[in-house]
C-alpha cells in the first residue's frame, strides 16, 4: 500500500515509502529518500519527516 502525502516517519526509522520528504515545519527543505533507507537527522532538529510526494516504490 502506498502511503499518501502527509504521512510521517521518525528519525532513525526505515523509510516506509520512497519519495520526497521534508522535515516537519520546514516544507521548503525537501530530500528524496528511498524505501528502506534510514530516515536521516533533520537539518534543524525537527522531530520527524513528512512525506510530500510518494514515488512508485512501496
Amino acid at each position: 500500500m502506498t502511503l499518501k502525502a502527509g504521512a510521517t516517519a521518525e528519525i532513525g526509522d526505515k523509510c516506509p515509502q520512497g519519495g520526497t520528504w521534508h522535515p516537519a515545519g520546514s516544507p521548503d527543505n525537501t530530500r528524496s529518500i528511498g524505501i528502506g533507507n534510514k530516515m536521516p537527522p533533520t537539518p534543524n532538529g525537527e522531530p520527524h519527516w513528512v512525506l510530500e510526494t510518494p514515488t512508485g516504490d512501496k
